[in-house]
C-alpha cells in the first residue's frame, strides 16, 4: 500500500511539474507572439515593482489591498495625466521646431565632416578618394525622413503600451499574491520550499533593480536638463529626457545620449568653450551616476562580474536590440539566482 501511494505521489508530482513547465512556455509564447504584449508586460512589471511597496505599506496600515491599489494607481494616473497635459504642448512645439531645424543641422554636420574630410585628403592624398560628406548627409536625410514618417506609428505603439502596461500592472499588484499561489500550487511538493524561496529572491532582487534604475534615470535626466538649460542649449528638457532614457542602455547609453546635444551645439556655431560646457554637463551627470548612483543603488543588487555583464549585454543586443540590452542584466541576474538555488537544492537533496 505504501509503495502504491508513493508511486501515485511521484506521478502527481511529475504531472505538476509538466503542467508548470507547459504553463510557463505557453505564457512566454503568447507574450512573444502577440504584438506589443512583450513590451507591455515589461512595462507592467516595472510599474508593479514601482508601486507594489507603497500598496503593501497601505495594506499594513489597515487599508484593503483593492482600495490601496486603486488609490495608488488613480493618484499616479492623475499626476501623470497632469504632467502630460503640461508636456504635450511643449513636445509638439519642440518636435515641430526640431523638424524645421533638421535640414540646417544636417547641413552643419555635412560642413563639419567636409572640413574633416579635406584635412584627411590633404594628409593621406589619393588613399582616401571617397565622398564621405555626401554619404553622411544622404544617410542623415534618410534617417530624418524615416523618423518623422514613422513617428505616428511609434506614437501609436507607445500609447498602446502605456495603456496596456499599467492595466496589466494594476491586476499584478492587486491579485499578485493570488496569482503566485495559483502558480505555486502547480509546483511539486519536494520542490515547493525551493520554488517559494526562489520566487521571493527573484521578486526582491528584480524589484530593487527596477526601482534603482528608474531613480538613476530620473536623476541623470534632471541633472542633464538642468545643466543644458543653465547654458541656454535649445531643447534642454527633451535632451535631458533622452539622456535619462538612453542611460538605461549599459555602456553605450551615455555616449548616445550626449551626441545630439553636442551636434546641436556645434551646428549652432557655439564657441569651443560653450561646446566644452555642454560636454561638461554630460560628464558631471555620468560622474554622479558612476561615482554615486551605481555603487549605492545598482552594483550590490546585480552582483555580476563585469565580464559577465558585457557578455550578456552583447547577447541581449543580438537577440532583441536595444530592448535586449536594457533587460539583459536583470534577466542574467534572475538566471544566476535560479541556477544557484537549483544547484543548492540538488546538493541538499543528495546529502
Amino acid at each position: 500500500m505504501r509503495t502504491v501511494s508513493q508511486a501515485a505521489l511521484k506521478r502527481a508530482n511529475r504531472w505538476k511539474l509538466i503542467g508548470l513547465i507547459c504553463l510557463l512556455v505557453l505564457l512566454f509564447t503568447i507574450m512573444v507572439a502577440v504584438d506589443n504584449l512583450l513590451l507591455s508586460s515589461i512595462v507592467a512589471f516595472v510599474v508593479s515593482y514601482s508601486f507594489g511597496p507603497l500598496v503593501s505599506y497601505l495594506e499594513r496600515q489597515g487599508v484593503s489591498r483593492t482600495v490601496a491599489t486603486s488609490a495608488v494607481f488613480t493618484g499616479a494616473g492623475v499626476a501623470i495625466g497632469l504632467l502630460f497635459f503640461w508636456l504635450f504642448p511643449y513636445l509638439g512645439h519642440t518636435l515641430s521646431g526640431l523638424q524645421a531645424d533638421m535640414p540646417r543641422f544636417i547641413l552643419g554636420v555635412g560642413q563639419f565632416i567636409s572640413e574633416f574630410e579635406t584635412k584627411v585628403h590633404s594628409f593621406a592624398g589619393p588613399l582616401t578618394d571617397f565622398d564621405l560628406t555626401a554619404k553622411v548627409q544622404g544617410q542623415l536625410t534618410l534617417w530624418t525622413h524615416n523618423f518623422f514618417d514613422q513617428l505616428p506609428g511609434v506614437l501609436k505603439t507607445t500609447i498602446t503600451v502605456m495603456l496596456l502596461g499599467p492595466f496589466l500592472a494594476f491586476f499584478m499588484v492587486k491579485d499578485g499574491r493570488t496569482m503566485s499561489r495559483t502558480v505555486m500550487g502547480l509546483v511539486p511538493n519536494p520542490l515547493f520550499e525551493t520554488a517559494l524561496n526562489l520566487l521571493h529572491q527573484i521578486n526582491f532582487q528584480i524589484g530593487q533593480f527596477v526601482r534603482a534604475r528608474l531613480l538613476e534615470g530620473v536623476i541623470v535626466a534632471l541633472v542633464t536638463a538642468g545643466g543644458l538649460f543653465m547654458i541656454s542649449i535649445p531643447y534642454a528638457i527633451l535632451l535631458g529626457v533622452f539622456a535619462g532614457l538612453t542611460n538605461l542602455i549599459p555602456y553605450l547609453g551615455p555616449i548616445i545620449g550626449a551626441v545630439p546635444a553636442l551636434l546641436i551645439a556645434a551646428v549652432n556655431g557655439l564657441s569651443p568653450l560653450e561646446i566644452s560646457l555642454v560636454a561638461l554637463v554630460y560628464v558631471v551627470a555620468q560622474v554622479i551616476d558612476a561615482g554615486i548612483l551605481i555603487p549605492l543603488l545598482v552594483a550590490k543588487i546585480v552582483d555580476l562580474h563585469p565580464v559577465t555583464v558585457i557578455v550578456v549585454i552583447i547577447a541581449g543586443a543580438q537577440v532583441m536590440g536595444i530592448l535586449g540590452m536594457i533587460i539583459s542584466i536583470p534577466v542574467a541576474s534572475t538566471l544566476k539566482v535560479t541556477i544557484s538555488t537549483i544547484y543548492r537544492h540538488l546538493i541538499d537533496t543528495r546529502s
